[in-house]
């Protein structure tokens, strides 16, 4: 980390430059401050466009049924037509390696330093964290890539091939157990603590117990898969039993209320962008623009997911977003919702088909062949849209609607399907069911039964996260029978091709791994 501070005098004849100081790692790590500061640098990648606030979405979902582009303009990624060129995978990739550099900075100089030892500990504790997630969100995507633990020194450390796919989890592993045993429970929005780094182990090991249940290409080398499950059902586990500062939120409308991101219960890793940064984007973010129906005007939705309990015929509604402009880039595909998901479901809500006029009354509602209409307003009501990022109080397109990494529905699903059908399993999956107003699952179920149940609950709960295509690979699933509306290229399915212009800067030739 080099950063000069200069000034730049303007005269008639010359410019003339003043070097007053400079930073560099031996002269900036000196406070608690300084390396907080680092640490905040280290997270912020995971704000940016090309990481959490879209790239993430593209591949986490735009790949599967939760989508359609309805034959208007799509990005090419959620047609299945990306390719080693593609942005979206040049950006996730290139974002991933920018935290882990500042992340190992940030390791190799805070451990040194002259600062209360608490005050180390939770520092290095979340760089660990940091740099483990960085890794598993590269090995989710393509699998065998570069180790970085260290930073880099010279051009020739940047010229490398990447690691076994074994190794690369075994760091992830590695560090999460670190960070686990540095940090204490504190709930910070856009931070991490004990309670992530437990609540990321347990999504590593399901996935690598499944990964090996299933025969999902490139994991013969998991050796056990049960014991993944049992480590996994430890360590959420953990999550639930262990502290008081994280639970279910009994409200699913608070889970996604940006007035409770901060205090909400169910938030366990949140990125923490808000409306009224003074920054730019990866400060605030524009999310609820993405998803919301574009129709020129306000966009006002029924303001919680509950039946409406007044009798005057109107509903409490509130605004997506305070601002006219949105884009419609993530269309939900209603075959999607339909498939997964019945009336009497409350998430089924998540998909808003009627929004209304600013007093309450229905202003329109969706309809498939709406796309058709001759009215240039009701054609943009083409799609149910999701309305889990939405901020009513956002300056202009501004908002505070933030990334849901981590949440504690996604603990409580894990356990159930890595525990089995045992009495605590079924306590889980049916606590996650409960909060929707459904019905307990029918006791008495197989292993395979019970799990696939709760690997469907997955995808009504979590969908819209960016978890649906990761699941369907640790399962096997990325074919017809479960992409059905989708045209994917099996080339793509498992691992995607590392961006050529990584390979085109690295003499190595770096290759993905099949």
């Amino acid at each position: 980390m080099i950063a000069a501070v200069i000034l730049i005098v303007a005269s008639s004849c010359s410019l003339k430059e003043i070097t007053y100081g400079k930073y560099t790692n031996g002269t900036f790590y000196k406070t608690e401050a300084d390396a907080e500061s680092a640490l905040m640098y280290a997270y912020l990648p995971i704000n940016y466009i090309e990481y959490a606030q879209r790239f993430t979405f593209y591949l986490g979902d735009g790949l599967t049924d939760e989508f359609n582009d309805y034959g208007r303009q799509r990005e090419s990624v959620m047609g299945w037509d990306m390719n080693a060129n593609s942005e979206e995978l040049l950006y996730l990739f290139k974002s991933a390696y920018i935290s882990l550099v500042r992340t190992n900075t940030v390791l190799e100089n805070v451990a040194d330093m002259d600062i209360a030892q608490d005050k180390k500990n939770r520092i290095l504790g979340e760089a660990y964290f940091l740099r483990a997630f960085n890794h598993f969100i590269l090995a989710i995507n393509w699998g065998s890539v570069p180790i970085r633990v260290s930073s880099v020194g010279n051009v020739a450390d940047t010229f490398v091939n990447p690691d076994p796919i074994d190794k690369v989890w075994g760091v992830i592993i590695d560090d999460l157990l670190k960070a686990e045993s540095l940090l204490d429970v504190h709930k910070v929005q856009g931070r991490v603590d004990r309670v992530g780094a437990q609540a990321l182990l347990s999504r590593v090991y399901l996935y690598l117990g499944s990964y090996k249940e299933t025969g999902s290409p490139g994991y013969d080398w998991v050796e056990d898969a049960e014991q993944m499950y049992e480590l996994s059902a430890e360590y959420a586990g953990k999550v639930i039993n262990d502290q008081n500062q994280y639970w279910l939120d009994p409200s699913l409308d608070n889970i996604y209320d940006v007035n409770h991101q901060k205090d909400g219960p169910e938030h366990i890793f949140i990125t923490g962008m808000v409306r009224d940064s003074s920054g730019g984007e990866g400060c605030y973010s524009k999310l609820p623009c993405l998803w919301a129906i574009q129709i020129s005007d306000y966009i006002y939705i029924s303001k919680s997911l509950e039946p409406e309990k007044n009798t005057s015929g109107k509903r409490t509604v509130q605004k997506v977003v305070d601002w006219k402009t949105t884009w419609q880039t993530f269309r939900v595909d209603y075959r999607f919702r339909d498939d997964h998901f019945t009336r009497d479901d409350l998430r089924w809500r998540f998909m808003v088909d009627t929004v209304y006029t600013e007093t309450g009354d229905v202003y329109m509602t969706f309809s498939p062949d709406n796309i058709t209409s001759s009215n240039t307003t009701v054609n943009k009501y083409y799609f149910p849209f999701c309305r889990k990022y939405t901020d009513p109080e956002s300056i202009n397109d501004h908002t505070s609607s933030n990334v849901y990494l981590i949440r504690m529905g996604e603990v409580y699903l894990n356990y159930a399907e890595a525990a089995g059908p045992t009495e605590k399993g079924y306590e889980c999956v049916n606590a996650v069911r409960a909060r929707a107003h459904l019905s307990p699952l029918p006791e008495g179920m197989s292993v395979t039964e019970f799990r696939d149940a709760v690997r469907e609950e997955r995808v009504r709960e979590l969908c819209f996260e960016a978890h649906y295509f990761y699941d369907l690979r640790r399962l096997n699933r990325v074919n017809s029978k479960y992409i059905r509306y989708r045209n994917f290229m099996k080339t793509y399915a498992y691992f995607f091709p590392f961006p050529q212009r990584e390979s085109d800067l690295n003499p190595q030739n770096v290759e993905s791994a099949k």
